[in-house]
């Protein structure tokens, strides 16, 4: 058993000291994520008993191989990309394309992306497809649009996109999303939403696509399951975010890094469908298919047995864990790893923590 620090990642959608409570410190700059795993995009540090650094990290221990579960907590202060992840039989022939020079370099490792997102306060987002019906309305608002609507009625959604990203200037285009979005959407909130994308994204042209997925809203404890191939984009919120070891997003726009269209669409599974579990906290979440289950605890004891590949993480109060081998206490923002090959452990939470477990799927 070994425990960790989460490692910062300051991307420009984060929230200011969005995280500051869990990664120890504020620092000024937005804070959108925390990761807690091997992966070398961001290996988490070790600390010892006393909390301090010990120079090492997970990753020294464990390879992402051996480490199947990349757990997060993610703070959204403005919507993040429309992306995709490819799945493993998609990652492994893009990254051998990429080894060989063959095509550009749009990975970061050889393996498939799933993840979930379960909500710490209400969290906005957008995943999987809205009706061809009501988006092709929607497009029928929108100047310049009219080729996806008619794309859309042909159930032709691969199509509708190009046409979209093809629509020049996308400026006057995205200044009308707003309007045709509340024409059709009764929702304040999810009209909202579409108005946060346009405004804060007026020359991207990803912002056009917004329309084409479904706005979903989670509760405190309600989760969001995404499989590989499924688009999808968070607006905002504070979440945890479990996931299989994997660093690979290919995106379609609402970003300023680099936008690989046709990687990505040939990534969609297009009859794939994110599911939305309406948990409440201290429900176990284990999405058919999904290689991880996870559940938020506030209070109490609890085994977890060996055999599978586990993150105990500290959200708030106080939490310790046991084994035959160690005890360890747990502060907010650190977080027990055990492998499979780990004895039992027993945990004692006062406060809130999420428990991810590595599952056959």
């Amino acid at each position: 058993m070994l425990v960790i620090r989460g490692a910062v990642k300051d991307y420009d959608w984060g929230i200011v000291d969005g995280l500051a409570a869990w990664a120890g410190a504020a620092s000024g700059r937005p804070q959108a994520e925390l990761w807690f795993g091997a992966h070398p995009g961001g290996p988490s540090p070790l600390i010892d008993a006393a909390g301090a650094l010990t120079g090492e990290h997970l990753a020294d221990h464990f390879d992402v191989a051996a480490t199947p579960i990349l757990v997060k907590l993610l703070a959204a202060g403005r919507p993040l990309s429309v992306q995709v992840h490819p799945t493993r039989v998609r990652a492994e022939a893009l990254w051998d394309r990429q080894r060989s020079g063959a095509g550009p370099v749009v990975l970061s490792d050889p393996f498939e992306k799933t993840e979930m997102l379960v909500a710490l306060e209400t969290f906005e987002a957008l995943a999987g497809w809205r009706d061809v019906n009501q988006a092709a309305s929607i497009y029928d608002h929108i100047p310049g649009a009219s080729a996806a609507a008619a794309a859309l009625r042909e159930r032709d959604r691969e199509r509708a996109i190009r046409e979209l990203l093809g629509i020049d200037p996308a400026e006057s285009a995205i200044a009308h999303l707003p309007e045709a979005v509340a024409g059709v959407c009764d929702d304040p909130a999810e009209r909202h939403g579409y108005a946060t994308v346009a405004a804060l994204y007026p020359r991207d042209s990803g912002a056009l696509l917004t329309p084409l997925l479904a706005y979903v809203v989670l509760s405190r404890g309600e989760a969001l399951f995404v499989p590989a191939g499924v688009p999808h984009s968070y607006i905002r919120g504070t979440g945890l975010e479990v996931m299989s070891s994997s660093d690979n997003v290919l995106r379609l726009g609402l970003t300023s890094k680099p936008v690989f269209a046709d990687e990505a669409l040939a990534s969609i599974e297009w009859d794939q469908r994110p599911m939305v579990a309406r948990a409440q906290v201290g429900d176990r979440i284990a999405p058919a298919g999904a290689p991880f289950a996870a559940s938020l605890v506030t209070a109490g004891a609890a085994t977890l047995p060996t055999g599978s590949f586990r993150i105990v993480l500290l959200i708030d109060g106080k939490g310790s864990i046991s084994t035959s081998l160690a005890d360890v206490q747990l502060h907010p923002g650190t977080a027990a790893v055990l492998s499979a090959s780990d004895p039992d452990a027993v945990i004692s939470i006062d406060g809130m923590a999420a428990i991810v477990t590595s599952e056959d799927s």
